[in-house]
C-alpha cells in the first residue's frame, strides 16, 4: 500500500511539472541550434515519424584541442557524412546483425516516435542529422549550465504547410507554367516567399544579373536581366541556358541589339543546396 501511494504521488507530481513546461517553438529549416541545460532531461518534439538519426561524438567545452574551429567543424561534418553513408548503405542490404550503439559517458540521447530526450552530464555540444521529413535536419545540441531549454517543438511553417502546397499542386508542368506568370509579372506566388540575393555573371560578352528570386517548397523561380554587352545584335536561345536542376526557362525576348537588356524566367528546384552549388 505504501509503495503504490508512492507511485500515485510521483505520478501526479510528474503530470503537474510537465504541465507547466512551455514549449520553445521552431520552424524547421534544414539546419537549427538549440540550448540545453545540463543535469537536465530536455525533449524535442518533430511533427513527423524520425526514421533515423546520426549522431557525432559529443565535444566537452573548455576542453583544449589542437584544431582550429575550422578544422573541427569539418571532422563533425565528416562524422556525419560517415554515418550517413553507413545508413544509406545498410537499407540496401538484408540479414545484417543490428550496429551496437555508441553509448556517451557525457550525454544520453533516447529517440521515440517523433522526439528526442536528452541528458546532458557536461557542457558541450553535439551534432546530429534527423531523418524522416522531406529532407534531413542537421540539429546541432549545445549543453549549458543555464538558460537551456527544457522542451523545443519544431513547426511546419504555415506558408508551406498549406499556401505553398496549394501553389505547388496541380502537377509539373502546371506548376511551372503558373510560376512563369508570376515571374513575367512580377506578383508573388501564394505561399511564396521574395529571397535577396546578389548574383552578376559575365560571358561571351553578355552580363546575366539577377533581379528577383522567388522561394517555395520544391520550387524556386527567377528573374534575370540579361544584357549584350557586345557592339553586334544576337539571337538568345533558351537551349543556352539549362544546367541540371532547371526545370523551365522563359525569354521575354529572343533577339538582343547591342547594349539592350531584357528578361530571362527561370524555373528550377527548390533545394537550397542545389541551387547554390548549379551558380
Amino acid at each position: 500500500m505504501l509503495n503504490r501511494l508512492k507511485l500515485l504521488v510521483s505520478s501526479t507530481l510528474l503530470v503537474l511539472v510537465t504541465q507547466n513546461i512551455s514549449a520553445k517553438e521552431i520552424p524547421i529549416t534544414e539546419e537549427v541550434e538549440i540550448a540545453i541545460t545540463v543535469g537536465k532531461f530536455s525533449v524535442v518534439e518533430f511533427p513527423f515519424k524520425i526514421t533515423s538519426k546520426n549522431v557525432t561524438s559529443f565535444l566537452l567545452a573548455n576542453v583544449p584541442s589542437n584544431k582550429t574551429g575550422k578544422e573541427h567543424e569539418k571532422s563533425l561534418q565528416d562524422q556525419l557524412m560517415d554515418e550517413a553513408h553507413k545508413t544509406k548503405m545498410k537499407k540496401g542490404k538484408r540479414n545484417l546483425k543490428k550496429p551496437r550503439k555508441r553509448k556517451s559517458k557525457y550525454i544520453s540521447i533516447i529517440k521515440n516516435v517523433n522526439s528526442l530526450t536528452f541528458f546532458p552530464k557536461k557542457e558541450g555540444v553535439v551534432k546530429m542529422v534527423v531523418w524522416g521529413y522531406d529532407h534531413p535536419i542537421l540539429l546541432s545540441v549545445k549543453a549549458v549550465r543555464k538558460d537551456g531549454f527544457g522542451l523545443y517543438q519544431f513547426t511546419i511553417p504555415q506558408s508551406l504547410s498549406k499556401d505553398v502546397m496549394l501553389t505547388e499542386q496541380g502537377g509539373h508542368e502546371k506548376v511551372i507554367n503558373k510560376l512563369m506568370i508570376h515571374l513575367f509579372n512580377q506578383t508573388l506566388p501564394k505561399g511564396y516567399k521574395n529571397r535577396s540575393e546578389d548574383a552578376i555573371y559575365e560571358s561571351n560578352g553578355f552580363s546575366f544579373r539577377l533581379n528577383r528570386e522567388v522561394v517555395g517548397k520544391k520550387y524556386l523561380g527567377q528573374e534575370w536581366i540579361l544584357t549584350n554587352n557586345t557592339e553586334l545584335e544576337s539571337n538568345i536561345h533558351e537551349e543556352s541556358f539549362y544546367q541540371k536542376g532547371i526545370y523551365g526557362i522563359s525569354l521575354e525576348a529572343d533577339r538582343l541589339k547591342s547594349k539592350e537588356s531584357s528578361r530571362v524566367f527561370i524555373v528550377r528546384t527548390g533545394s537550397k543546396k542545389r541551387v547554390k552549388n548549379e551558380r
